[in-house]
């Protein structure tokens, strides 16, 4: 079976390779990519070989008795390739991770999903932070990361950004604007990043000073002087990335500013902009040094983290940021960035030179997000700056999907369900769509087989007899795995080594279907 993704509304357009090249929302491309990737996959025989192919055999001889007469019981007919389907239960699945070892809670790894940080407090926290609900936004991602730095207790709700949802009447009331972020400090609302990060910095000044210089000092102005080139790094980026014409001057004009930040981050000693010490100025850059390196690769085909010597300086940056407890559970991947920037910006344009590194990002070159994955490093088109173990990652990603079970099931069932109405421009998210209700058990067995062969890699021998029967629609299920393959977000729902691990087993279970 061919896999295609399927409800997408935005047509494809044609891609120049000369001077004035079209801007695209990526997704209407991707269903194109992933129709050929899933074609030369099929012809080659399927990347996992032999051993796959019998062990989704076995699990899907599996589960008759699930979904029976559906037909009768939905008055919906079932059409196309059928597949038997079974694995684990739930409750077995949550038995087989209970028995593995769990690192123990690190309450310095910012958690995405949480919705209080107390730090070992037991106080009320005085600040409230509003933020995205995706862990897109970055001007959010600023905040989100400075309360982290300086461990100052806070309550969170998520928000939706316009390009995904409307916001809710309640946070509209407090915010006219619609805006993100906001915080309510001892019950006042503050709005805009620049302002919230001052009286962050003045009304905590026992957290943590991150920008601890006096003023008029050496270090201040120096603090001052590197804020203004972040902003202007900015300007030279936002030109660049959403412009389908000069592409060679656009290139030459952000790479001249890109050189002058390599230079002040090697002048200062490093690995940070003020030297030995993380403060302010590292978070006004992170969060949009973090989505150059991922648009930049992606649209142009230009590595600007892990270049092989152009920008030494800010690869030991990268490095450092990447170590660091808080900004690894804040940080996103090149697929989620590459992808929820268009919506944001009103467009991303591509330059032709691009193709490969898009499609390796996309996962439909064939090699990417295909089993066996290898341990990610500094060298890894997107470079993984500390220790990679697979099998922790793996078993992330099992815990995540195994403790959200009933929902992610039905997420993913939009896949052969109905899109939203009304609709919004982030290809992404489709908050209104419909599941199709017909195929919640396929799916559900689907991604039961998934997460079993997360925890036990070895298919030869991964699954045991034979107990349950049922047969289902095998287009709908590849669908739904494939919707939901495409819609793993970092950090939201997992860790990048994780939803690597994830979307590459989603393939697999897509492929032997």
């Amino acid at each position: 079976v061919v896999v295609v993704m399927v409800r997408t509304s935005t047509t494809t357009a044609g891609r120049s390779t000369s001077q004035g090249s079209t801007r695209v929302q990526p997704r209407a491309r991707a269903v194109e990519r992933r129709v050929r990737c899933a074609r030369t996959v099929r012809a080659a025989g399927g990347v996992s070989g032999g051993e796959g192919k019998d062990f989704m055999k076995r699990a899907f001889e599996r589960a008759r008795g699930m979904l029976e007469n559906v037909g009768e019981r939905t008055g919906v007919a079932t059409s196309g390739m059928k597949c038997d389907i079974d694995a684990p239960t739930w409750g077995e699945l949550e038995r087989m991770l209970s028995e593995l070892p769990q690192e123990p809670v690190d309450d310095e790894v910012s958690d995405a999903s949480a919705s209080e940080r107390l730090f070992g407090t037991t106080s009320i926290p005085r600040v409230k932070l509003y933020r995205d609900s995706a862990s897109w936004c970055p001007y959010s991602q600023k905040i989100w990361m400075q309360l982290e730095e300086k461990r100052i207790p806070y309550v969170k709700e998520k928000i939706n950004m316009r390009c995904y949802g409307l916001k809710p009447e309640s946070f509209m009331k407090i915010a006219p604007s619609g805006a993100l972020p906001v915080i309510e400090l001892d019950g006042q609302v503050i709005s805009e990043s620049s302002v919230i990060a001052r009286v962050i910095e003045d009304e905590f000044p026992e957290h943590k000073p991150l920008l601890p210089y006096a003023p008029g000092s050496a270090e201040g102005e120096r603090a001052r002087y590197l804020m203004q080139m972040e902003r202007a790094l900015f300007g030279r980026w936002m030109q660049w990335i959403t412009s389908s014409w000069s592409d060679g001057s656009g290139y030459s004009a952000y790479s001249e500013v890109l050189d002058s930040v390599d230079a002040e981050l090697g002048s200062g000693g490093g690995p940070y902009f003020m030297g030995s010490d993380f403060t302010m100025v590292d978070i006004a850059f992170a969060p949009f040094l973090e989505r150059m390196a991922s648009s930049i690769l992606y649209y142009k085909g230009v590595k600007i983290e892990g270049n092989g010597g152009r920008w030494p300086h800010l690869d030991s940056w990268f490095a450092a940021m990447a170590n660091r407890k808080t900004y690894r559970g804040i940080k996103s991947d090149y697929y989620t960035t590459a992808h929820d920037l268009p919506p944001q910006l009103g467009g991303c344009a591509e330059n032709g030179d691009n193709v490969s590194a898009r499609d390796a990002i996309d996962g439909v070159d064939g090699v990417n997000w295909r089993l066996p994955l290898g341990p990610l490093n500094e060298k890894s088109l997107e470079p993984w700056w500390s220790s990679d173990d697979p099998v922790a990652a793996r078993i992330e990603a099992a815990r995540k999907i195994v403790s959200n079970h009933t929902n992610v099931v039905r997420f993913a069932a939009r896949g052969c369900g109905e899109p939203g109405k009304p609709s919004y421009s982030a290809p992404l998210s489709d908050p209104n769509a419909r599941p199709g209700e017909a195929h919640i058990p396929a799916v559900d067995a689907a991604l039961r087989c998934v997460v079993h062969a997360m925890l036990q890699p070895d298919v030869a021998s991964a699954q045991g007899p034979a107990k349950n029967a049922g047969m289902f629609d095998a287009d709908a299920t590849s669908a739904s795995l494939a919707y939901l393959r495409d819609r793993v977000g970092v950090p939201r729902d997992m860790s990048y080594p994780a939803a690597r691990q994830f979307r590459a087993y989603l393939n697999w279970a897509i492929e032997r279907l």
